[in-house]
């Protein structure tokens, strides 16, 4: 049975997988930008993070998935 909303929990899940998308950014642009890598102006970053470090990923699926766990967790 529902017992309530909790605001705490559901704003903490949300902040989680927001910042969880700043690990899949690089990972993703880098992929699709693919095409251009014979440009000879220096790649931009938004992150800073290396695009072709795997543990970018790992990252990403625990703060998500945490993330929705918590917003789960936080309306039942």
């Amino acid at each position: 049975m529902l017992k309530g909303y909790s605001r705490g929990l559901t704003a903490a899940g949300l902040v989680l997988i927001m910042v969880s998308f700043l690990f899949i950014f690089p990972y993703v642009g880098y992929n699709v930008n693919r095409q251009y890598a014979n440009v000879t102006v220096a790649p931009i970053t938004m992150t800073g993070l290396d695009a072709q470090n795997p543990i970018n990923l790992y990252i990403f699926a625990v703060l998500f998935f945490g993330g929705i766990g918590l917003v789960v967790k936080g309306f039942v």
